[in-house]
């Protein structure tokens, strides 16, 4: 992935890359250079105006099906939300307008199927803009936990460029800004300061079965970005301080925040009763933009025969008290933020 020239610098500053392809060094440079002009540029031209109060952001851990519950809400109407091709050149989006003719491509770990035109993990245009992203990981993976302490961090810093896309994103339509990156899940205090009357959808899975699949996505993800190979053991030793870092942003979540603020999900019920979760989640973010109540069981209707609902794998869970501490939180955050709780 080429980027920022503060992306560039960062994968310099890890050495000689061991699989990079020929010419990258030259390449990641002259990418580099035209990516900040670009940018320059683009800022130039967007449209005046302060970033979006009130966005609606799903979270969760990675595989705990953020993607579809994205998709599903998007296909509802009344949304802007980042697209691909908008989020995979964040430097030139707003100058290009979208790309001639669709596209779509399988994803590297499952049966999805990514489209230029959906909707799209933003966390993608905070890595290329320079953002101090956990995907840096994916491409030099001997620095995965070095990315993933920042990422734990209560610290906004970093965001600048990313508050400016998301700008861009919502401007001139009037439509509600939807966001969805699991990486922002360890940024809720930092978001909740940025965006005052922010509104969060968490959505929860069994966590044998988001490990598993875990170490699935981490693998395939790396075996298309990585420059370098992944030290042995790098990805469960990750994944044990994400699950640790989970718990405690949940903990203070559950302190700190009420039930207007926030909604939780269960991917199990987003299975089985699809139509009922959508609406709950509607009926919780409330305004969508030229969408009325007596629209909202079509728009769910459409939503649901336009977006696929895959079947999560079952998994036992693991005897590791780091992720029976995540299981008893998200037991607490069940109770205070779902459905009928309280």
């Amino acid at each position: 992935m080429f980027g920022s020239r503060a992306l560039a610098e960062w994968v310099r500053q890890g050495g000689a890359p061991a699989r990079a392809p020929l010419g990258y060094g030259l390449r990641s440079r002259w990418h580099a250079h035209w990516f900040e002009l670009n940018w320059r540029t683009q800022l130039e031209r967007m449209p005046a105006g302060g970033r979006p109060v009130d966005p609606v952001f799903i979270l969760g851990l990675w595989r705990s099906g953020t993607t579809v519950l994205h998709e599903l809400v998007n296909a509802c109407g009344g949304w802007a939300a980042p697209q691909t091709w908008q989020c995979f050149h964040p430097s030139t989006c707003f100058l290009t307008g979208p790309p001639a003719r669709a596209a779509a491509v399988k994803r590297p770990m499952d049966q999805g199927v990514i489209a230029a035109e959906g909707p799209q993990e933003d966390e993608f245009a905070l890595l290329l803009l320079g953002g101090l992203s956990i995907y840096r990981g994916l491409i030099d993976p001997r620095r995965l936990l070095e990315c993933a302490d920042t990422s734990w961090s209560d610290d906004a810093g970093g965001l600048e460029r990313w508050q400016e896309f998301v700008r861009g994103v919502a401007a001139g339509g009037g439509a509600r800004l939807l966001l969805k990156s699991p990486g922002h899940t360890f940024r809720i205090p930092a978001l909740r300061r940025l965006f005052p009357q922010a509104r969060f959808i968490w959505i929860g899975r069994h966590p044998g079965e988001v490990l598993a699949s875990n170490i699935r996505m981490w693998t395939a993800m790396m075996g298309v970005y990585a420059l370098w190979d992944c030290p042995q053991d790098m990805v469960r030793r990750f994944l044990h301080a994400a699950v640790g870092a989970c718990s405690r942003v949940l903990e203070r979540c559950l302190a700190e925040m009420s039930r207007e603020q926030m909604l939780w999900v269960d991917f199990e019920a987003l299975q089985t009763d699809p139509a009922r979760v959508l609406r709950q989640i509607l009926q919780f973010a409330s305004a969508r933009a030229g969408r009325s109540e007596s629209s909202l069981g079509a728009d769910i209707e459409a939503a649901l025969s336009s977006v696929p609902i895959h079947r999560g794998e079952r998994a036992s869970m693991p005897d590791d008290e780091s992720v029976l501490q995540l299981d008893r939180v998200m037991n607490a955050a069940r109770r205070q933020f779902g459905e009928g709780e309280g």
